[in-house]
């Protein structure tokens, strides 16, 4: 098979040229294209951000562990009885960090409500769970009868 020089090939009129020829995609095809290509990165940078949140809890923990212990009052007017409740301030820290968009936090506590309301929304799109983690670590959070998690 002989070519003249300036003739063309009908097998090269079909092939698409590099970009200008491609369909444009849409934004979503952009960012199912670039989680094809990434997604193990962002795996692996979510299990790096939880893991040191996981580690900054527990250091955080156990280095205000033994601070909880204060002489008692003077006298006994300024004695203020708080309840304590049975609910783990830890494992509600764990459970606001590792699954709180689904509100398993809150169920923990005794809020079904809000349990439910997270659960629904992913968190609020993630809003309600960063401030849960911070109200937990506070220890500001309290259970479901007003006490305090120990």
């Amino acid at each position: 098979m002989s070519t003249e020089y300036g003739s063309v090939n009908p097998t090269d009129e079909e092939a698409p040229l590099l970009h200008t020829q491609v369909e444009p995609q849409t934004c979503w095809e952009k960012i199912k294209t670039k989680l094809h290509l990434h997604g193990h990165r962002v795996l692996i940078s979510w299990i790096i951000i939880l893991s040191v949140t996981a580690v900054l809890t527990l250091s955080f923990h156990f280095a205000l562990k033994g601070h909880h212990h204060s002489a008692p009052p003077a006298d006994g007017d300024d004695l203020i009885l708080e309840c304590v409740s049975d609910r783990s301030w830890f494992i509600a820290t764990i459970l606001a960090i590792f699954v709180g968009p689904f509100g398993i936090d809150r169920f923990y506590l005794g809020y079904i409500g809000w349990g439910i309301v997270k659960l629904l929304t992913a968190g609020l799109g993630g809003i309600l769970w960063v401030v849960d983690i911070i109200l937990i670590l506070l220890n500001v959070l309290p259970d479901h009868n007003g006490c305090i998690l120990h």
